[in-house]
């Protein structure tokens, strides 16, 4: 960025609110994966200048001075994510939203809480819990994620959102959000979104390339009478598997599965892991006779179906670390893999391929799966090292692999960003071309959270093709196997 623009934006926001240092910079230029060097030659995910506005009104002037310059713009939250969708690729200039994160009010009434949009997920639950209430649905990176970030990822589309704690009981990401206040490519911002022209669901699950979050309205709920945690041990994780998809039917509020491959990384991390082989936790909640049924069945489609109950000690740990799905980190030291969905009556068949593909490239690869409305979500991760840098590249042909086994299955990788917009047209299903005319109308100058979402463009605005993408993977698959 030229010292120009860098002393306009000073005098915009004020030298608290804005940075180009270095080592800053360099923070922002990747998300919760590291950028393998090489893909500098491809993309500037470096930004130019990193800016933390603090009020609506200097993020409505922020994207109003960068339209009238053609500035790309790249909003961020905490970047929880590790698909490239909060980071540069034309290089320009990160918005860290996270200094916009206060509880703005609360309306009991109508059961509703509206808060800015980089306020930490956790903190808003917190919040709530005081006051007899809580949310419908969550993310399992709630102590970090901001709730715009998470809104805002691709999930499994455009209209639907993220799949998150809750999701079994009450759907996806998009079905609890009320309202929106949004500040357009153009600079335009519109207080509430559900009495504009546009739809709420027009803008979650877009991947931030449409609009810069600045409010969310929430629906809330009473908090339950009960919520009680249940983990089973199962010897064979086949029939793990059945009892799961059994189980569904319940609608938990909450289901997560850990294979043997999962529970082996927690361990060569140091982490308390339960005596189990394979293990299933679930959270039921309600009160009276329609939980203690609803408990009674779950007892019995897991012992049914080989489970051993665990003691409730063993629950309550697990459940209170459902926001801890990468804590095993160390023992990589780096995390590699993928995240998809998957219809539920496919999930034996998930684990079989996972396991396959395992065999076949002669590694480890742990499953981590909860429970969506009618599907799984997995995260297949593999322990990796970024400091043996062929190998760590070799190992993100991973992705695809497991991209592309999710579709074959009926599910879809999970939020675009930049390494899976080459899938945005499954993950976006019948709304692919909604978003791409959305795009086009809202931003013509394409400044915001460019080249990504819709197609995976490289730094010199040159659309790389699909077949490109598979031929490059498919060429690193190849020493996978071999690699150390």
């Amino acid at each position: 960025m030229n010292k120009a623009l860098e002393n306009q934006l000073t005098e915009l926001l004020g030298p608290d609110s804005v940075s180009t240092l270095d080592i800053e910079r360099r923070q922002y230029a990747h998300d919760m994966a590291p950028v393998p060097k090489i893909f500098g030659l491809f993309f500037k995910t470096m930004p130019d200048a990193i800016v933390r506005p603090n009020s609506s009104q200097q993020v409505q002037q922020l994207v109003k001075f960068t339209a009238a310059n053609g500035v790309p713009l790249i909003p961020r939250g905490r970047s929880t994510t590790m698909m490239g969708g909060s980071y540069p690729v034309w290089g320009g200039i990160s918005v860290d939203m996270t200094a916009r994160k206060g509880i703005i009010s609360l309306d009991e009434a109508n059961r509703t809480v509206k808060v800015s949009s980089g306020i930490i997920w956790d903190n808003v639950l917190r919040y709530l819990e005081k006051r007899g209430l809580t949310l419908y649905c969550y993310p399992t990176s709630a102590p970090s994620a901001t709730v715009g970030g998470w809104l805002g990822n691709g999930g499994v589309g455009l209209g639907k959102g993220g799949l998150g704690i809750g999701s079994p009981a009450y759907g996806y990401a998009a079905d609890t959000v009320v309202d929106l206040g949004v500040v357009l490519p153009s600079g335009e911002y519109i207080e509430s979104v559900a009495a504009s022209q546009y739809k709420v669901q027009d803008f979650i699950g877009s991947d931030g390339v449409l609009a810069i979050y600045d409010t969310v309205t929430l629906r809330v709920r009473p908090l339950p009478a009960r919520q009680e945690p249940f983990s089973f041990n199962f010897n064979e994780v086949t029939k793990l598997c059945w009892a799961v998809k059994e189980s569904a039917a319940l609608k938990p509020f909450f289901l997560l599965i850990e294979d043997e491959g999962m529970l082996g990384f927690k361990k060569k991390a140091g982490l308390h892991v339960p005596p189990a082989k394979n293990l299933v936790t679930v959270v039921l909640e309600g009160e009276g006779a329609s939980l203690d049924s609803d408990i009674q069945e779950l007892r019995k489609i897991m012992i049914t179906h080989g489970g051993q109950e665990l003691s409730r000690e063993i629950a309550e740990e697990e459940w209170a670390g459902r926001y801890y799905a990468m804590r095993h980190k160390s023992a990589g030291p780096n995390l590699l893999g993928g995240e998809f969905s998957a219809p539920i009556d496919q999930l034996t068949e998930v684990v079989r391929r996972v396991n396959e593909l395992a065999e076949n490239k002669n590694i480890t690869i742990g499953i981590h799966g909860t429970l969506g409305v009618n599907e799984m979500l997995f995260m297949p991760q593999v322990l990796s090292d970024e400091r043996k840098k062929f190998r760590y590249l070799t190992m993100m042909s991973l992705v695809k692999d497991l991209n592309d086994m999710s579709i074959d299955l009926g599910g879809v990788p999970y939020g675009a960003g930049l390494f899976n917009a080459f899938y945005a047209k499954e993950i976006h299903g019948e709304r692919f071309d909604e978003l791409v005319q959305l795009k086009k109308e809202l931003d013509p100058r394409k400044v915001m959270n460019p080249g990504k979402a819709i197609h995976c463009m490289t730094r010199f605005k040159i659309a790389l093709p699909k077949f490109a993408y598979g031929l490059g993977m498919f060429g690193l698959g190849l020493f996978v196997k071999y690699g150390k």
